[in-house]
């Protein structure tokens, strides 16, 4: 069989203050991805075609298309929406698309036999700041045409509504679109006087010529696009998003020849209700050649999403392909539990590959049905994205800013969550903790960092970690029970998930050997707890110290993973109370009874705060010169304490400003560092520091939050500002080398990483 391959469809997707400066009202509530999109919808136009050099080059692609559309969506738009035809192929191949120049997506947009003429829906994600998409042909030579259809944008635009499958027009039932004919379709008994557009699921049967059909809003000229291709005889859906004309009607434009259509009512957009999309990196839900067998004639069979989306999903977006076809049939995709409906998404025949797009209506479980009418079929379906209302944060809420996910400036209370008590970061995935006992994850899924039971692709909006309950307290990718167990989820190797799990895992494992534990910390290869008899204990990768020359507990031979006890020096009556870890970074910390604070890893940048040289592996060692710690962080490649007399004190890499002493880092950058314990200025009273990804925030007791360190074009700071760190070398204004005032006040817990900054808001 021709290699089958996955495509998006319709609904894709101020100066710095100083300490002790009065915090700024209210809080900013930029938009943002965990927020979703609206729609506006666009009379069809033609942005690209190769064959006559409109939007770009002229002549068959052979490697990379531009498609630019700045002209065409305003700088707010996020994603468009297009019909892509390849025609003309010299070798059967596909087409992919990308927000990235250099960066193959792993799904298609659509795929061609040699010859063959065949259209998709798309909508892609637009970069951020940026309005071109590049298109890349696999193999050989295609003409490749683009007609636009409309734009996704975080302004106050149009909303999606599913409607149960409708068929809403049916020529077989009537008369043929003849050559040169119009046939209007009045939707008014469907949607309200309200709706903006529509998605349709339009079928051509039974052309008698070659042919292109045209959909666009009544009463408007007649663009110069298509959306169905049709060779006699054949029988083709596509996906259709189109806006309604004078009354609520779409008029259907048959070029040549005499065709049947057939249009199946989706579902509809209007301004004043209706849910927001999120899209999801196309992602392999289910394939029946793998698992389930093909499915029979007049057989059905339930697809769950709740790995991949929110329970609370109105609709999902989804590719069908069918493939090994043994009769003429058709395939539907509907709401699980509902009655099927006469409405179809996908016509198949035998001995051929075919797709196409659906949204189809949720049911509470978040799964849909798949229907087979005749002969059997394998059946795969690739999620593109969902529909929904993001529930408002009603007490105990996360506040997030700066960071990949495009929070903003300054900190927005952000949605889907209530109840908030602790929030930790990985390596472009975050997570929270409720105070139910469960856990959330959103952000990267590589092999499985999200928990939810499936692999690969990203979340957007918070997913709840499969199975976890008791649980009281997080660190990326762990969680600790309240019966002092710990379990995690994700990636194994180095033993990371324990002695005893050899594979990824999706979902949450049991760490093997660890009871009674009361702490948990976590960084690149190693992980940390903390026991209740205040002895440290560490499992994972020891290339670099991060076991601190632990030996096995029964001094035999210990398989990666085993945990073994980290030999801190523990003198009668002391324990240990605390430990820090940074994900990203090497180096580990515990905090002593008797108020010392105690490192071991690699020293590369100093953040060992020992005075050891720099790049050496370091045993565990007190850190120089500091007594009456009372708490310990760690950032990457720094660390971090506070004493009883309200100082806070650094060590390590200072590039961005990390150490917080206001002294700029002069070049060269191995100038940047020091390895012993400095103080941060301008701040006291600090109850809890985290730092990463350059950034480190504070909280204190009466209050405040602080920040020091990068502060990028998304803000990372959250004082409202953004500094330029796109130049070389980097400026002053891209750093804060000594604590700013925060727009957050009152947290209870703060984490910083990658994919943002986060604060945990009480009330």
């Amino acid at each position: 069989m021709r290699r089958i391959v996955a495509f998006l469809v319709c609904a894709l997707v101020a100066s710095g203050a100083h300490p002790g400066a009065a915090q700024a009202e209210p809080l900013d509530s930029s938009a943002s991805a965990d927020e979703g999109a609206t729609f506006v919808p666009m009379a069809p136009r033609r942005v690209l075609d190769t064959r006559d050099g409109t939007g770009g080059g002229v002549g068959p692609v052979r490697g990379e298309a531009i498609l630019d559309v700045s002209a065409h969506v305003p700088v707010s738009a996020t994603a468009v929406v297009f019909n892509l035809t390849g025609t003309e192929p010299t070798a059967a191949t596909h087409v992919k698309i990308s927000a990235e120049r250099y960066h193959h997506p792993a799904n298609s947009s659509l795929n061609l036999g040699v010859g063959e003429t065949r259209a998709n829906l798309v909508t892609a994600a637009l970069p951020r700041g940026g309005r071109t998409l590049y298109l890349y042909n696999n193999a050989g030579a295609v003409q490749l045409v683009a007609d636009l259809a409309g734009y996704y944008t975080s302004d106050a635009a149009s909303r999606f509504t599913t409607t149960p499958p409708t068929r809403v027009l049916d020529t077989r039932t009537a008369t043929e679109v003849g050559p040169g004919s119009t046939r209007e379709v009045d939707l008014s008994a469907h949607v309200p006087a309200s709706a903006t557009a529509v998605t349709v699921n339009l079928t051509g049967t039974e052309p008698t010529a070659s042919t292109h059909v045209i959909a666009y809003p009544s009463g408007a000229t007649r663009p110069v696009v298509s959306n169905l291709n049709l060779e006699p005889g054949q029988t083709s859906p596509n996906l259709v998003t189109v806006a309604l004309g004078a009354d609520r009607r779409i008029a259907l434009y048959n070029h040549a020849g005499n065709t049947h259509l057939i249009v199946d009512l989706a579902g509809y957009y209007a301004n004043d209700h209706g849910h927001r999309f999120f899209p999801v990196s196309p992602i392999r839900i289910t394939d029946t050649r793998e698992s389930g067998g093909p499915l029979g004639a007049g057989r059905t069979r339930d697809v769950e999403l709740s790995a991949r989306i929110p329970t609370s999903a109105a609709a999902a977006v989804v590719n069908l392909t069918g493939t090994n076809v043994t009769a003429t049939t058709h395939v539907s995709a509907y709401r699980a539990g509902a009655d099927r409906p006469t409405a179809s998404n996908l016509n198949l025949s035998p001995g051929q590959d075919t797709a196409n797009g659906a949204v189809v209506a949720l049911d509470g479980g978040v799964r849909i049905t798949l229907y087979n009418n005749a002969g059997s079929a394998d059946l795969v379906v690739d999620l593109a994205g969902f529909f929904a209302t993001p529930p408002p944060c009603t007490a105990d809420c996360l506040y997030a800013w700066g960071g990949d996910q495009g929070y903003g400036a300054a900190p927005s209370r952000r949605p889907w969550l209530s109840g908030v008590t602790a929030v930790a970061t990985g390596t472009g995935t975050a997570y929270a903790l409720k105070s139910d006992g469960t856990v959330w994850a959103w952000g990267a899924n590589h092999v499985g960092a999200l928990g939810t039971g499936a692999a690969g692709g990203e979340s957007t909006v918070p997913l709840r970690v499969s199975g976890l309950t008791g649980v009281t307290a997080i660190a990326a990718g762990y969680a600790l029970k309240s019966d002092g167990t710990v379990w995690g989820w994700g990636s194994a190797a180095d033993g990371r998930l324990g002695h005893d799990v050899f594979a990824d895992s999706a979902v949450p494992v049991r760490v093997g050997g660890l009871t009674g534990m009361t702490a948990i910390a976590a960084i690149s290869g190693a992980s940390y707890a903390l026991k209740s008899d205040g002895t440290v204990w560490a499992w994972g990768n020891d290339l670099w110290g991060g076991l601190g020359g632990g030996t096995c507990p029964d001094s035999g031979f210990c398989w990666a993973g085993t945990p073994r006890r980290v030999p801190l020096p523990q003198p009668s009556g002391t324990t240990f109370t605390a430990i820090a870890a940074a994900t990203g970074g090497r180096m580990a910390y515990a905090l002593r009874s008797d108020g010392t604070a105690w490192s071991w890893g690699w020293n590369h940048r100093g953040e060992a705060g020992t005075g050891a040289p720099l790049g050496d592996n370091v045993l565990p060692a007190r850190v120089a010169g500091l007594v009456d710690v009372v708490s310990i962080a760690a950032g990457v490649e720094v660390g971090y304490a506070a004493t009883a007399d309200g100082r806070v004190w650094a060590w390590g890499d200072n590039y961005w400003g990390q150490l917080g002493t206001d002294a700029p880092c002069v070049e060269p950058v191995h100038l940047c560092a020091v390895g012993v314990p400095v103080q941060v200025t301008g701040v006291t009273g600090v109850v809890e520091i985290s730092s990463g990804a350059g950034t480190t925030l504070a909280r204190t007791a009466d209050g405040p939050v602080w920040a020091w360190g990068r502060n990028g074009r998304t803000g990372e700071l959250g004082n409202g500002t953004t500094g330029g760190c796109e130049a070389m070398p980097y400026q002053q204004d891209c750093r804060a080398s000594g604590p700013v005032r925060n727009l957050v006040t009152g947290a209870s817990d703060l984490a910083s990483g990658q994919l943002g900054k986060f604060a945990v808001v009480p009330g």
